[in-house]
């Protein structure tokens, strides 16, 4: 990939970041893809081994009072997860930091080998944990977190102290002496448990220590960036930072006064709610003609799930190296290239499979997801709010802990009120206005949702089309497997229709009681579309010879908030059995009122 004003072309393996594991093999066919597509730099976040227990509660092990704002800090990469300045060593995990650091020489040593370098895109200054600022009270700088998500208050170190300063600049170094062809940092500093001292886009608001109230956010992110270029001690440093979140982000990123160099660095990213794989090859054209036109400095392309979606004889990387040859511009132009890219490598025989993306991308980006929702509504509704495993049960307070365990010690909810954990509107400590504040919001949301729906099932019936005709094994594989993703994203659409429409009828039930718009009868069409929703997802997740449609741990143990356990079936399964236990429940909840009184 090369187009003319760039430095630097990166590829970014997102959805790394939220605690998935790349291994060194999977890495290295990453690695091998991006040279194939013209990289310059590959993200080495994947080298974490692990999400950084040591700033989770009980090492991430739910207990009662558990705070899960934290998960976000423990997932995202920073440098002091891969060198621990001497400084915080008695504060620190210094062998798992080893183990983090060893991991990442070796993983820069093989992209030196194939010709690439290394960078890190992460999210810092972190929060330090609290026995830091008892040996250095000078250190503590702004509160970082957010207030109504998080059980107690959080501090980042001040960056306008010159003994903070050389901690940053001490890891620099040792990234670089791990990694000499390391060259590059990009990271925000707005969320996740990260932020300035004084800076106005702070959760909790402008916050710090008196001493350096008076100073310009400029001098403190220039001197910042200066101590982190220093440590890399080479000509091409760069550190980069931004007040916005880019981990959903496609477009330029708005820099700082404080950015010396201003470079203008661009993120693609193709439309796609995590955690559902598929690829969105129009998504992905048509991000990457935005970034061509805004002629940035630096490219990053965000690839979810890059180990499945990002291999040598893959769509992205043979549309990536089309697309060097031949930008396109307009969306007419971007249909013609991809019909091209389809006769060319011989994907379908005719126009099915090429309805099949425009149909895909208009339900994620054009017309659907992105705009009636918002980015990663499935990420946060689906599974950190575990809507897509727990029971849709008339009177949800009826669940002993015992049947709700198996989910509910991976709610995102740091408050743990029992007025959250009954509700199905709640995501992350909040109702919004996108998945329904009121009955009626979220009625209107499940209708936006035949919206989404009606054009992934357009997509699906397209291909299955494609499939009948596939000209290769190679077109039937891709075309099988993104009709798998396909299934997928429509499952997890219709879990959070379903989910709206069932909470609406208990709030209505709840004010109104029996009516015409909520009574048992009503309720239990909605119970039974959701369980045979559960059962359609737990066909797809056992079918033979697939590759995952969805990211799953390893182990029970390292199930989170953030990533489903390798036993989600076995969970939608007793969800369905829940539900069945408490089905009769719809005609108590309305007096035993149904359309025969």
């Amino acid at each position: 990939m090369s187009f003319s004003s760039e430095k630097r072309t990166i590829l970014f393996t997102g959805y790394v970041a939220m605690g998935c594991v790349l291994t060194f093999e999977q890495f290295r066919q990453v690695a091998d893809a991006a040279k194939a597509a013209g990289f310059t730099h590959v993200d080495l976040g994947s080298a974490m081994c692990d999400r950084s227990r040591w700033q989770l509660d009980n090492g991430g092990a739910y207990a009662p009072g558990y705070d899960f704002y934290t998960e976000y800090t423990a997932a995202f990469a920073d440098p002091f997860k891969f060198v621990c300045p001497t400084a915080l060593r008695e504060f620190l995990p210094t062998a798992d930091i080893a183990a983090n650091g060893e991991e990442l020489r070796r993983r820069a040593a093989y992209l030196a080998q194939i010709g690439l370098k290394g960078c890190l895109i992460g999210a810092w200054p972190q929060w330090l944990p609290e026995a830091v600022y008892s040996a250095h009270p000078e250190w503590r700088g702004p509160r970082c977190d957010m207030p109504f998500r998080s059980r107690r208050a959080y501090f980042a170190p001040c960056v306008d102290q010159p003994d903070v300063l050389a901690l940053y600049r001490e890891a620099a170094r040792g990234i670089h002496e791990l990694a000499p062809n390391f060259d590059t940092f990009i990271f925000m500093t707005n969320d996740s448990g990260t932020s300035m001292c004084w800076n106005q886009d702070s959760y909790p608001g402008m916050n710090g220590p008196a001493a350096c109230r008076g100073r310009s956010m400029t001098d403190r992110v220039t001197g910042f960036l200066n101590a982190l270029e220093e440590g890399l001690d080479t000509p091409d440093a760069l550190a980069y930072n931004a007040w916005q979140g880019f981990w959903c982000f496609s477009g330029m990123l708005s820099p700082h006064a404080g950015n010396t160099h201003g470079e203008r660095i661009w993120f693609v990213r193709p439309p796609q709610d995590k955690p559902v794989i598929h690829e969105n090859p129009l998504g992905m054209l048509t991000e990457l003609e935005n970034a061509a036109k805004g002629r940035p400095d630096i490219i990053v392309v965000n690839v979810e799930q890059a180990q499945q979606t990002f291999r040598q004889d893959g769509v992205y990387v043979r549309m990536l190296q089309k697309f060097a040859r031949r930008p396109t511009d307009g969306f007419t132009d971007r249909l013609l290239f991809l019909k091209e890219f389809i006769a060319e490598w011989k994907l379908d025989t005719g126009n099915r499979l090429l309805d099949a993306w425009v149909s895909l991308y208009r339900g994620v980006d054009d017309t659907s997801l992105r705009r009636l929702f918002y980015y990663s509504i499935f990420l946060y509704g689906c599974m950190s709010a575990r809507f897509l495993v727990r029971p849709l049960v008339p009177r949800p307070e009826k669940l002993t802990e015992e049947e709700k365990a198996y989910y509910k010690r991976h709610v995102f909810d740091s408050l743990d009120r029992q007025d959250y954990e009954l509700d199905l509107l709640n995501i992350h400590g909040l109702r919004n206005e996108f998945h329904g504040r009121t009955k009626e919001e979220a009625e209107r949301s499940a209708h936006c949702w035949d919206s989404v729906i009606a054009s992934w099932l357009t997509a699906e019936s397209n291909l299955v089309e494609a499939l009948k005709v596939a000209p290769s094994e190679f077109a039937r594989a891709h075309q099988a497997q993104l009709l798998r993703g396909v299934r997928t994203l429509l499952c997890f659409a219709r879990n959070l229709k379903h989910c709206e429409l069932f909470q609406a009828m208990l709030d209505r039930a709840g004010q109104d009681g029996y009516g015409p718009n909520a009574n048992s009868d009503k309720l239990e069409v909605i119970m039974r579309q959701e369980f045979d929703n559960a059962g359609d997802l737990i066909r797809i997740l056992e079918e033979p010879d697939a590759l995952s449609v969805l990211p799953l741990a390893p182990t029970p143990e390292k199930e989170h908030t953030f990533l489903f356990g390798p036993n989600l079936a076995g969970q939608l399964r007793e969800k369905r059995r829940l539900m069945l236990k408490y089905w009769r429940d719809s005609q108590v909840l309305f007096d035993f009122k149904n359309r025969f009184h």
